[in-house]
């Protein structure tokens, strides 16, 4: 039963057995990896602390062939998450990039793009980075990642170069065109400032992207992820509810 030892994302848990624990990392190089770290629950338990959601750990397991979740050896934090817990909309916008990532992340592919965009999202959640740009801009990149994210500044069906302003989405085609092969129906349009913050996502690090999404470019990206999936996020409904509370 070989062990491996790698850096992971938790990205989320739940109990099993009386004391243990099964935990779904997001790993450096194997993708997606389950894993049951024994005893875990217990208060005393020296493992606890790296399994918290959101922590950056690292970790050895075991893997026995044809099993489905590996076994804990040990753990130990890089970076916790716990300052999170302290800031609701923070934390929400956390489990959204987590969700994300179990929703694009295939168990033992390697996902090293991904892993990476993770750790920027943590990392810039703990700086005080606004909530919900970085979950929008995880939903872009993810989307960019899996490649299904259309290209913005030509059209899908001539090739021309589209000038700045509103963009016209084909959903059928699944891509931007110009006026001239619009769809002549089912067309959605961005707005100006929507398709710019698309733009700006899409070619900026996370840090210079300090507002949200415009709703209707947020309304695409959350339409594109549900055709390509075929799944909601459901953290985004409790996301959405602290940030309406707090205006």
């Amino acid at each position: 039963m070989p062990s491996r030892r790698e850096e992971a994302f938790v990205l989320t848990r739940y109990p099993v057995r009386e004391r243990d624990l099964v935990v779904v990392l997001l790993t450096r190089a194997s993708g997606q990896v389950r894993i049951v770290a024994r005893r875990a629950r217990t208060l005393r338990s020296s493992q606890a602390t790296a399994m918290e959601p959101l922590a950056h750990i690292r970790v050895t397991y075991f893997e026995r062939a044809g099993a489905e979740l590996a076994t804990l050896d040990e753990a130990e934090v890089v970076r916790s998450a716990f300052p999170l817990a302290g800031n609701p909309p923070a934390w929400a916008a956390g489990q959204v990039v987590c969700e994300l990532a179990l929703l694009y992340c295939p168990p033992g592919q390697r996902v090293e793009p991904a892993f990476r965009l993770v750790d920027r999202c943590v990392s810039c959640l703990l700086d005080g980075h606004e909530p919900a740009s970085v979950a929008h801009y995880a939903e872009l990149w993810f989307l960019k990642l899996g490649g299904v994210f259309p290209e913005l500044d030509r059209c899908g069906v001539c090739g021309v170069d589209l000038p700045e302003g509103a963009r016209i989405y084909d959903p059928a085609d699944r891509h931007f065109t110009c006026p001239e092969h619009r769809p002549a129906r089912s067309a959605v349009r961005i707005s100006a400032p929507g398709a710019r913050w698309l733009v700006r996502a899409s070619r900026l690090p996370l840090e210079e992207v300090t507002e949200p999404a415009p709703e209707d470019a947020a309304g695409w990206l959350f339409g594109l992820r549900e055709h390509f999936t075929d799944r909601q996020v459901q953290s985004w409904r409790y996301l959405r509810h602290l940030l309406e509370d707090s205006t």
